[in-house]
């Protein structure tokens, strides 16, 4: 009778784990993509759902614009919409010009969708790591929720490209934690194209990242330069009077507009907001953001800090449609992180035990109330009929529920404990003293909430 080779049985199993593990992984993938191909085609591709509105807008606008014609002038029907961003905007959209319009939407699309895959990957796979789950398990079940959250759906089926500033944002996220002498560049060129990532500028200041703020304020006076020497009088225009006129962009009362200036629309609908209460607000929370956004970026955590500083964004905003209300998703990841039992900064106490508990199922809880509104578009339920009167809770709570949940998490999202010490981050985002030493530092040798990889 033979005698088996224990080293070739060893290495037979070693090969069929590798087989195993390749054949789970083309099927996640093969799921992920069926999921997403369904989602994408039933609630956001099938018309007349959307119709890539805005996609339209842009395209139409461009058109008109090569032809000679003023950029600003254009309008879309119906509604008559027309184009609300800078000329540099404009010249970089040329592209949408080079394919006709139903390969045009297809291509947005597929590329918006493949940017918020590898934006989930991102931001779950690391957490997925951390709590002994395999990333491609956890990325399958996170990106067809992620599709589902109303501001993703309305990004895809308007044909939006915030997708896109995202993805700018987050490539000096990656920039900054890698020491890339490019960092800022991408804030720089979102703020060109959409004022709103103009508040990262400020952040990477407060964070100590002068270089960063300068070249990103650099960058964006010098796409708008460029803005300025590709067509002087459109640029003149915008700067000076399209910018300011917010009846281009849409009412404020309109149930899509989450920030603070609609709330206050919605609660004194169909009066005007008191602007005085609204700047009020928007210096109060652009503080108490921006400041926990410093904070946490302090004690290390990057996902958190940029998070915090993308939803005061576009609290402080005086139109933040639902499709601009993104930094959800990373702010679930959090939430998520944390439910799963990842600890909090400053809970290191006699009763932390008990306490990292309480917080565990108050993080979890706390994503279920946000994530349920944002699934289910609740907001739509609570705006009335034309002539009917509405309550003050209603008004606050219901047609505005996506702002008390903004405003709830810039208040209340964690600081999760990503290197087992709770160390703060020199000012700048240096080192710490181990690293100087010579000891690699613990902020580097754990993986954190988000991760190029």
């Amino acid at each position: 009778m033979p005698t088996s080779d224990p080293a070739r049985s060893s290495a037979v199993r070693s090969r069929r784990r590798v087989v195993v593990r390749a054949g789970l992984r083309i099927g996640t993938i093969g799921a992920v993509t069926a999921a997403a191909s369904s989602i994408v085609f039933a609630v956001v591709a099938k018309p007349p759902l959307h119709g890539f509105f805005d996609l339209r807008v842009y395209r139409g606008a461009v058109l008109w614009w090569l032809q000679g014609e003023p950029l600003y002038s254009f309008a879309l029907p119906p509604g008559m919409k027309g184009f609300t961003y800078p000329p540099f905007a404009a010249a970089l959209l040329v592209p949408l010009t080079w394919l006709p319009e139903r390969p045009t939407e297809i291509l947005v699309l597929l590329a918006s969708v493949g940017v918020v895959v590898l934006v989930t990957w991102s931001t779950v796979a690391p957490v997925a790591r951390r709590h002994a789950v395999s990333p491609w398990f956890a990325v399958a079940l996170a990106v067809p929720v992620v599709l589902a959250l109303e501001p993703i759906r309305l990004t895809l089926g308007e044909g939006q490209l915030n997708m896109f500033i995202l993805a700018l944002v987050l490539a000096d996220v990656v920039a900054w934690r890698r020491g890339r002498a490019w960092c800022g560049v991408g804030i720089g060129l979102a703020t060109a194209c959409k004022l709103t990532p103009g508040l990262f500028i400020v952040f990477l200041a407060l964070i100590g990242r002068g270089r960063a703020a300068a070249l990103a304020t650099g960058t964006g006076l010098g796409a708008t330069l460029l803005g300025f020497a590709v067509d002087p009088g459109a640029s003149w225009l915008y700067w000076t009077s399209t910018l300011w006129d917010t009846s281009r962009v849409g009412r404020l009362g309109n149930p899509w507009n989450q920030s603070l200036l609609g709330l206050l629309a919605h609660v004194s609908s169909p009066g005007r907001p008191d602007r005085l209460l609204w700047a009020l607000l928007a210096v109060g929370f652009a503080v108490l953001g921006l400041g926990r956004a410093v904070r946490v970026y302090r004690r290390g955590d990057d996902l958190a800090a940029v998070t915090l500083a993308g939803l005061t964004a576009c609290l402080v905003s005086p139109i933040s449609w639902v499709h601009h209300l993104y930094w959800v998703v990373p702010a679930l990841v959090v939430l998520a992180d944390v439910a799963a039992g990842t600890p909090v900064l400053g809970t290191a106490s006699a009763w932390s035990r008990d306490r990292s508990r309480v917080l565990a199922a108050g993080a979890g809880l706390l994503a279920v109330a946000v994530a349920v509104p944002f699934l289910l578009s609740t907001y739509w339920a609570f705006e009335p009929a034309a002539g009917v009167p509405t309550s003050l809770p209603v008004d606050v709570l219901g047609r505005s529920v996506y702002t008390c949940a903004m405003s709830a998490l810039v208040v209340l999202l964690p600081a999760r404990d990503l290197t087992g010490r709770r160390a703060r981050r020199p000012v700048g985002g240096g080192p710490g003293p181990a690293a100087r030493s010579g000891e690699r530092s613990p902020a580097r040798s754990r993986p954190d909430g988000w991760s190029p990889r």
